[in-house]
């Protein structure tokens, strides 16, 4: 097989008491050009010579950790350990990925967050801020972890840990105060994405028609957030979700099929 990169024996780190050498293209392919330089790897086994697979940056792969697929791994992130990237995941930021942790599918770990013990991240799942993601933790679909410490498997997608890892929000007595942005038309609450479908201040909001699948995000279904997540709408509102009513927790939002109007906060 031809070789995509060689390590640059003069070009050289040492971490942990491992030299890491940094790699250089030796083809062109996939947005890399020949003579194009990379991160650090301790060994050829460290990252594929197969595939369109790169590290780049000042990152940093070692141990026995291995890159390959389509995966990149670049800015000043690590991967080291026992751990995997592959598919078409990206590894960046100040990203850590060690241990037995796999990161896998088109999935992103960035930030300052880590990924470690037997943990797995994939689908299109999202882990990024602080968040440190680990033990026999399981993060898939279009799930996203932000915060604090996660370590078990999403099953439901609606489990407390995992809305507290995504949203930093935490129920009082089943309920969950959350927010959303629409749009008031003479003094009434209207959705921004159905003209139609008005948010009442007296009775209990429901939809009819939701999407039960616990893997989708922007599909029927009532959607609340943090107060900064909303970008469109002219007056914010704050609303009481039951947990009972949630559908799913994705990409940074809730989906519920009920909801109560507490107060209107701010309107432009």
């Amino acid at each position: 097989m031809e070789k995509k990169y060689e390590l640059i024996e003069n070009d050289y780190i040492e971490v942990l008491d491992k030299k890491l050498y940094r790699i250089k293209a030796l083809k062109s392919f996939n947005g890399i050009k020949k003579g194009d330089v990379g991160g650090y790897i301790q060994s050829e086994e460290n990252l594929s010579q197969a595939e369109n697979c790169w590290i780049s940056g000042d990152a940093l792969v070692f141990g026995n950790a291995c890159v390959f697929g389509d995966a990149r791994v670049y800015e000043n992130a690590r991967v080291y350990g026992n751990a995997r990237v592959f598919g078409d995941a990206h590894v960046y930021g100040n990203a850590r990925v060690f241990g037995d942790a796999h990161v896998y599918g088109n999935a992103h770990v960035y930030g300052n967050a880590h990924v470690y013990g037997n943990a797995h991240v994939y689908g299109n799942a999202r882990v990024s801020g602080n968040a440190h993601v680990y033990g026999n933790a399981h993060i898939s679909g279009n799930a996203h972890i932000k915060y604090g410490v996660f370590t078990i498997p999403i099953v439901t997608f609606k489990e407390k840990e995992y809305i507290a890892a995504s949203l930093n929000i935490y129920p009082n007595r089943n309920k969950y105060l959350l927010y959303k942005k629409v749009n008031k038309i003479d003094g009434k609450y209207f959705s921004i994405f159905d003209s139609a479908f008005e948010y009442s201040k007296k009775e209990i909001t429901k939809i009819k028609n939701f999407d039960t699948n616990i893997l989708t995000s922007c599909s029927s279904g009532l959607h609340f957030s943090t107060p900064d997540y909303w970008a469109e709408g002219n007056c914010l509102i704050a609303f009481e979700i039951a947990e009972k009513d949630i559908i799913t927790c994705q990409e940074g939002k809730i989906r519920a099929s009920k909801c109560k109007f507490i107060e209107e906060i701010c309107c432009k």
